[in-house]
C-alpha cells in the first residue's frame, strides 16, 4: 500500500512539475504579457465568438448575420489613422492600450443589455457591435506597437511564443465549458447566459487593466509633435517598400480568404454539419489542443527555418481547413460530421503558427519611426477587406440558392482564395531565403 502511494506521489509531482514548466516563464514581460493576454482571450471567447449565435437567437437572417462580420470594420478605418498619430505621440503607448481594453469592457456591457432595453435587438445589437469595433481594432494596433516597444527585438520570439502558447490553453478549456452551459440552458435561459458572458467582459478588462501597470515603460522625453507633411512622408515610405508590399500582399490574401467565411461557416456547421453548441464547442477544443500541442515545434521551426517559414504553414493550415469542410460537405452528414472532427482539428494545429507569424513578420517589415502609423496602415488595408469579404461570402451563398450546393460553391470559392495565398507565401519566402528583410528596400 505505501509503495502505491509511493507510486501515485511521484506521479502527481511529475505531472505537477511538468505543468509548471510547460505553463511558466522565468521572463517576468512573458509573464505578464501572457496573463494579459489570457484576460483578453477570454472576452473575445465569452462575447466575440458568441456574436453569430447572440444574434440568431434574437432572431438575425442571414444577411444580418453578414452584416456584423461586414459593418464593423468600418468604425476601425475611419478610427485607427487618427488614433495611431495620437497613440505615437504619446510619452507612454500603455495609455491607449488601457484605454482601449477598458472602452471595449464597457461596450460588451452594453451589448449585454440590449435584450432588456430595446423592442428591435438584432438592429440594435448591430449597432453596437460595429461601436465595438472601435475599441477592438485600437487595441489591436496600439498593443502591437507597446510590445514592439517594451521587448526587445532579441526576446520577441520567446514572449510572444509564450503569450500564444497560453492563449491557446484558455482555448482549450473554456469554449467546452461555454458550449455545455449554452446547451444545458433552454427557452429564453440561453439569452440570459449570453448576457451574463458579455457582462463578465468589463471586470476582465479591468484584470487587463492592472495588468498592463505592472510593466516598465521608458517613457518617451519629447514626443514629437504631430505634422500632416509627416503623416504623408510616412504612408509615402511605407508604401513605397518592397518588403511591406510582398507582406502586405499576401497577408491580405489571408484576410481576404478567411474573413470570406466569416459567417458562411458558422451557417455551415449549425444548418448543413447539424453541429450543436456543444459540438461546435468540442470542436474548438480540439482544434485549440492540437495548436498547444505544436505551439513548441512552430517555435523550433523558427529557430532553424525562420519565422517567414512558419508562417507559410500558418496560411497552408487555412487552406487545408477550407479543403476539409468542402469535402465535408459532400460526404453524407454522419460521415461528413466525423471526417470534419477528425481532419479539421488537424489542420487547426497550423493556427497557433498563424498566430505565433503574423506580428513578427509585420514588424520585419515596418519602419522603426511612426510605427503605430504603420501598422494603423497595414490594419485599415485588411479592415477595408473586412468590411467587403464577409458579405461576399454571404453574397455567393445567396445568390446560388441558400442552400447545400450553394454552401458547396462558397467554400470552394476560399478554398481557392486560400491555396493562391498559400503559393504566394511559399514565393515571397524563396525570394527572400536567407536573408534579413530590410524595412525600407
Amino acid at each position: 500500500m505505501n509503495k502505491l502511494r509511493e507510486t501515485y506521489g511521484t506521479a502527481f509531482r511529475a505531472t505537477v512539475n511538468a505543468g509548471k514548466k510547460m505553463f511558466s516563464t522565468p521572463h517576468r514581460l512573458a509573464a505578464i504579457l501572457s496573463a494579459e493576454g489570457v484576460l483578453f482571450t477570454l472576452i473575445i471567447t465569452l462575447c466575440n465568438n458568441n456574436n453569430q449565435l447572440f444574434a440568431s437567437r434574437l432572431g438575425a437572417s442571414s444577411y444580418q448575420l453578414g452584416m456584423i462580420s461586414s459593418l464593423p470594420p468600418i468604425v476601425g478605418m475611419i478610427c485607427l489613422i487618427p488614433f495611431a498619430i495620437v497613440t505615437d505621440r504619446l510619452k507612454n503607448k500603455r495609455i491607449m492600450v488601457i484605454i482601449a481594453a477598458m472602452l471595449l469592457g464597457i461596450m460588451y456591457f452594453l451589448v449585454g443589455t440590449v435584450p432588456l432595453i430595446s423592442h428591435n435587438p438584432v438592429t440594435a445589437l448591430i449597432v453596437l457591435l460595429v461601436m465595438v469595433n472601435f475599441p477592438m481594432s485600437l487595441y489591436g494596433s496600439s498593443w502591437q506597437s507597446f510590445f514592439s516597444d517594451v521587448a526587445l527585438p532579441l526576446d520577441r520570439n520567446e514572449i510572444f511564443a509564450h503569450r500564444t502558447k497560453m492563449n491557446t490553453a484558455v482555448g482549450i478549456v473554456f469554449p467546452l465549458i461555454i458550449g455545455m452551459i449554452l446547451t444545458i440552458a433552454s427557452g429564453p435561459l440561453k439569452i440570459f447566459v449570453h448576457q451574463i458572458y458579455y457582462y463578465l467582459a468589463l471586470p476582465l478588462a479591468f484584470g487587463q487593466l492592472l495588468l498592463l501597470r505592472k510593466i516598465h515603460v521608458e517613457p518617451k522625453s519629447n514626443p514629437n509633435p504631430f505634422r500632416f507633411s509627416g503623416l504623408v512622408r510616412t504612408a509615402i515610405s511605407t508604401f513605397r517598400s518592397r518588403t511591406f508590399l510582398g507582406f502586405l500582399g499576401v497577408a491580405l490574401l489571408v484576410y481576404a480568404s478567411w474573413q470570406m467565411d466569416w459567417s458562411i461557416y458558422f451557417i455551415a456547421q449549425f444548418r448543413y454539419l447539424e453541429l450543436s453548441e456543444v459540438q461546435m464547442s468540442l470542436v474548438a477544443v480540439l482544434s485549440a489542443l492540437t495548436q498547444f500541442l505544436t505551439m513548441g515545434l512552430w517555435t523550433r521551426i523558427s529557430a532553424t527555418k525562420g519565422i517567414r517559414f512558419v508562417f507559410i504553414i500558418g496560411i497552408a493550415g487555412f487552406a487545408f481547413c477550407s479543403l476539409v469542410m468542402l469535402t465535408s460537405l459532400l460526404l453524407p452528414l454522419r460521415a461528413g460530421v466525423g471526417f470534419y472532427y477528425l481532419f479539421h482539428c488537424i489542420g487547426s494545429s497550423t493556427y497557433s503558427a498563424f498566430q505565433f507569424s503574423i506580428l513578427l513578420c509585420l514588424l520585419e517589415v515596418i519602419p522603426s519611426v511612426n510605427k503605430t502609423l504603420a501598422i494603423a496602415i497595414y490594419s485599415t488595408v485588411i479592415l477595408v477587406s473586412n468590411v467587403i469579404m464577409p458579405m461576399t461570402g454571404v453574397h455567393f451563398y445567396n445568390l446560388f440558392g441558400e442552400n447545400r450546393q450553394a454552401m458547396v460553391f462558397s467554400i470552394a470559392a476560399v478554398a481557392i482564395l486560400r491555396i493562391l495565398a498559400t503559393t504566394a507565401a511559399i514565393i515571397r519566402y524563396r525570394i527572400y531565403k536567407g536573408k534579413t528583410i530590410d524595412s525600407e528596400a
